[in-house]
């Protein structure tokens, strides 16, 4: 089954910005879901237990990444964590340790792009 999909999910609270690395994954084979906030991501762990990678933002209305950081991890032990914001203070957190990978946002893409083929390969 090596044509088969993998699947990611892009938690970020800027619309437009999923929109445009879904269009960028998607054109790299990934299927790819799109959340806006804590509470979608958890429902969404849930209900698909072969997502893969999740790309976290850590700052978000409603729940962030930084309260569901633990829940994520128990929801979906399988899934890669890559945090993806724009607050380099975190860079040095727990939050940051713990996770797969951490990817400041002016990093862009590309950045995400390789960490994902390196960590889902």
């Amino acid at each position: 089954m090596e044509n088969e999909k993998k699947k990611i999910v892009i938690a970020d609270d800027n619309k437009d910005l999923c929109e445009i690395l879904k269009t960028i994954f998607e054109k790299e084979g990934y299927e790819v879901g799109l959340v806006h906030d804590g509470f979608a991501l958890i429902d969404t762990l849930k209900e698909n237990q072969d997502i893969e990678a999740v790309i976290l933002d850590l700052v978000m209305p409603e729940k962030g990444g930084i309260s569901i950081f633990d829940t994520i991890r128990s929801v979906s032990p399988v899934s890669k964590i890559i945090i993806y914001t724009g607050y380099t203070s975190y860079q040095h957190s727990v939050f940051a340790k713990e996770a797969d990978a951490f990817i400041n946002k002016t990093e862009g893409a590309e950045k995400i792009l390789e960490k994902l083929d390196e960590l889902l390969s």
